[in-house]
């Protein structure tokens, strides 16, 4: 079993509430044919039909709600990538390539068997397991579906029973056609240096192919975020637009296919980018990456509070506590860093209430070389011991940063292991950051990656955070230990060998938070996040860029996971607003106290004391968007608790003013039937004069609040307001 159907496997024990539904019956009506078997698969609110035809193919019959009042444009073939069955017709990629020793590429799956197994109370894991027609070749599709939630996980799995290797160019993870008839519009998220995610990008889809690939290897910094929404008929809004959102719980490199033939009809595979040719032994499988995916009739809103469940519940570690207000040390103060700095600015920070100092680079190795992960003891001469103790005596924990996947050429490592390093054979190296990766596929460079962090965390127990950073692609994409004839297998590999590091690591040590980040958001991903607590959108932390890159990642990640840090970036921000925009999220900072103004850090005290009071509202509770900051000056969103007790409205102001201007800021999501009282937060000395309407109305039903919205008044641009609405009982006026 390859290490991703492990994995696949692996997920399932959970617990959820309500039961799916899994149904195979022989249907006589004419659309399917006499004697064709329909296998519905259902959460609570949507279905999807598996039809197997007659001739044993098998193709998606319909993907509805189950109050019968949408019914999504999807359906088709799933494995339509034989000519000789499609005659004149079109040609499809399909979801699946392979090349067999004397490089014939058929491959026609039919239907075999299904089952279905309830894994856990409201989660079922079906298989159809499909067979070529010729070879003793299977295709497995599997489904886990989460009813509660309203989201399907899937993936495919391919076994070899033959005698000889199979080459796999593409395992998609997953496949659909659909009518174009009324139109079909993606919205997907552009990675660039500096500006992870931080624009939609936007388009009808037209005849012809459109290819969306990430080629960096080992994250997706400078390609496409791997998730996208599809709106049907048109483009994906909060709450009208049927759509689909979609994300691969992968890190790598990604592939996202949408073509329109000539018949109207939108091919869709998503999957893995691969470098080269995978192969699986005789005997042997490969899994591709899951697919996690869920489907709205009204609009982006509802998918993804339907992933925001799903991810504190499945999808990521520990998502039902409260992450801390952290402080990093990199943006304030780079790698000048040393004991008695750092034990300076952790009492600054504790005095602010942070709860959690991270030390990021600098802290190891005699040069700070890559790959030298012992702590310095000219800058560190107690090691971390006294850095912990101290913390603790300050009420503040302790975090660190590692990125054991990277190496320089001027540490002790690579004098000990030059054949560690990926590397082009007979060409030079290629550098970024005057670092070069690891071959993380070898398994004694994945012990070493598993020693170093254990070291570190063992010998010092009292750490509570780990920043674990990937800031170099695959640039010498060549396996030493792999060799000549695997190369094909480098990617998978590699990700295997990265993956596995994270698990016995989290297995180990699970009292310690563990962050996703590859210089900015290239790992901003549900398989980093299977391992990890948080992650980092973007090295970019102006504020008004991190309103919209933060928005976009919401569409697919849970806020929780999101860590906004408050900066120094962008001068002509006030306090206010950058603590405004950071409470998207996980809350934190990255300044140097010791050189920030006292007015700074007065406005700092004030916006984390307000975000503590409303910290289990954004990360446990529900997010509605609003209007976008892409297409309104006055964009907002909010988020309620779990109960409906309470609410926090958080809105921005971003257009150039000449006069005040007033607004209704919407809200969504309150109980109808109770009272709310609204209450304005994070109001620092110096910038304190209300954003609340003068004698507005403080206490209605949800019903008007969310009827009227609240009334706001903005003086400037780059103007925000945060609100908290409580239930009250009904005698209080």
């Amino acid at each position: 079993m390859s290490y991703y159907t492990a994995c696949c496997i692996g997920m399932a024990l959970f617990i959820g509430t309500a039961l799916p539904v899994l149904s195979a019956t022989r249907d006589s009506g004419e659309a399917p044919g006499n004697d064709a078997m329909v296998i519905i698969a259902s959460t609570k609110d949507i279905q999807i039909k598996y039809l197997v035809r007659k001739d044993n193919s098998l193709e998606i019959l319909e993907v509805a709600a189950r109050d019968g009042n949408w019914r999504a444009p999807l359906g088709g073939p799933l494995f339509p990538g034989n000519p000789w069955r499609n005659g004149n017709g079109p040609r499809y990629c399909g979801p699946v390539e392979i090349v067999r020793a004397n490089g014939d590429t058929a491959l026609e799956p039919l239907y075999v068997s299904h089952s279905s197994k309830q894994e856990a109370p409201g989660i079922e894991h079906v298989t159809i397991i499909l067979r070529d027609r010729v070879h003793p070749i299977n295709v497995e599709l599997h489904l886990r579906i989460y009813s509660a939630e309203n989201i399907f996980e899937q993936w495919m799995v391919l076994k070899n029973g033959t005698d000889e290797t199979l080459k796999v160019p593409r395992l998609d993870s997953m496949y659909w056609q659909a009518s174009v008839k009324d139109g079909v519009f993606l919205e997907w998220f552009e990675s660039q240096e500096g500006n992870e995610a931080g624009q939609p990008k936007r388009e009808k889809l037209v005849p012809g192919c459109r290819l969306l690939e990430s080629r960096d290897g080992n994250r997706h910094k400078s390609g496409p975020v791997p998730a996208f929404a599809l709106g049907f008929g048109d483009f994906p809004d909060e709450e009208k637009v049927p759509c689909l959102v979609a994300a691969l719980s992968w890190s790598a490199n990604t592939r996202l296919y949408f073509d329109i033939n000539n018949r109207s009809i939108l091919e869709t595979s998503v999957g893995v980018n691969q470098t080269g040719q995978p192969t699986v032994e005789p005997g042997q499988s490969l899994a591709s990456p899951v697919c996690v995916y869920s489907f709205s009739a009204v609009g982006k809103g509802p998918a993804s509070r339907n992933f925001h469940r799903w991810m504190r519940k499945y999808g990521m570690r520990d998502g039902n506590r409260l992450r801390p207000v952290d402080n990093n040390s990199w943006e304030g103060c780079g790698m000048d860093v040393t004991e008695a700095s750092v034990l300076e600015m952790m009492k600054l920070s504790a005095g602010l209430g942070i709860e959690l100092y991270v030390l990021d680079d600098g802290w190891f190795g005699k040069n700070r070389n890559l790959g030298d992960w012992w702590v310095n003891p000219a800058r560190f001469p107690h090691g971390l011991s006294k850095l912990i103790s101290d913390g603790k005596d300050l009420k503040i924990d302790f975090g660190i940063w590692f990125e054991p996947e990277m190496i320089n050429e001027g540490s002790e490592l690579f004098a000990s292991h030059p054949e560690w390093v990926m590397r082009m054979p007979g060409r030079e190296l290629a550098r970024q950051r005057n670092q070069l990766t690891l071959d993380v596929a070898n398994p004694a460079v994945q012990e070493f990656m598993f020693k170093a962090v254990d070291d570190i965390l063992k010998g010092n127990p009292g750490i509570r955070f780990v920043k674990w950073d990937c800031n170099s692609n695959i640039n010498n994409p060549y396996s030493p230990y792999l060799g000549p004839d695997r190369q094909g297998d480098m990617l998978n590999q590699y990700m295997a060998g990265y993956y596995g590091v994270m698990e016995r690591l989290v297995t180990r040590f699970p009292q310690v938070d563990f962050q996703a980040c590859a210089a900015g958001g290239g790992r901003a991903d549900l398989g980093a996040l299977r391992f990890g607590h948080t992650y980092w959108p973007s090295d970019n932390t102006h504020p008004g860029y991190r309103l919209g890159a933060q928005w976009n990642f919401s569409t697919f990640l849970a806020p929780m996971a999101a860590t906004c840090h408050v900066t120094h970036a962008g001068g002509e921000f006030k306090p206010k607003y950058r603590f405004d925009v950071s409470m998207m999220g996980q809350l934190g900072m990255e300044v140097d106290p010791r050189k920030s103004d006292p007015e700074y850090l007065e406005a700092a005290k004030v916006g984390i004391a307000a975000y503590k009071s409303v910290r289990d509202i954004v990360q446990l509770g529900d997010q509605y968007r609003h209007q976008n900051p892409f297409d309104s000056k006055t964009p907002s969103l909010n988020y309620v608790s779990s109960n409906q007790d309470r609410a926090l409205l958080l809105a921005y102001q971003t257009d150039d003013l000449k006069q005040p201007v007033n607004l209704n800021s919407p809200v969504s999501g309150l109980d109808p039937a109770r009272r709310y009282r609204v209450a304005e937060i994070n109001l620092p000395p110096g910038d304190e004069a209300p954003r609340l309407v003068k004698n507005a109305k403080l206490i209605q039903s949800g019903s008007e609040w969310m009827k009227q919205g609240v009334p706001l008044i903005f003086s400037r641009k780059n103007d925000s307001a945060a609100v908290t609405l409580i239930a009250q009982p009904y005698e209080q006026e």
